[in-house]
């Protein structure tokens, strides 16, 4: 059980490196572009992902049960960001990318 928490973790881990890494290299309405997939659609299937951690770490120990923790923020941070590019707004962009690099994502 633990192995599949680990592997799952490490595509949410993943997507948040990409989320973080677009960031920084893009102007938000070039964010606002990118449509393949957008960035709602890749944070749904973050929050899709951390919401399986969840369910396997429900049957783990306690650090199960704290992957599942930092997945669920991760995609929580990410699904901010995205609500951010669509919505045009780069304060509250910037906040969300700040609390996503920020996190200690093991």
């Amino acid at each position: 059980m633990d192995d599949e928490i680990q592997q799952l973790y490490r595509l949410v881990f993943k997507v948040s490196k990409h989320f973080i890494e677009q960031y920084n290299d893009f102007e938000i309405h070039e964010l606002a572009g990118h449509d393949e997939p957008t960035y709602e659609e890749l944070a749904k299937r973050a929050k899709r992902t951390a919401e399986i951690i969840s369910i396997f770490a429900a049957h783990s120990d306690w650090s199960g049960e704290r992957i599942a923790l930092n997945a669920r923020q991760a995609a929580l941070h990410m699904q901010q960001m995205a609500v951010a590019i669509t919505e045009n707004n780069q304060e509250d962009l910037a906040e969300a990318a700040r609390l996503l690099n920020a996190m200690d994502l093991i």
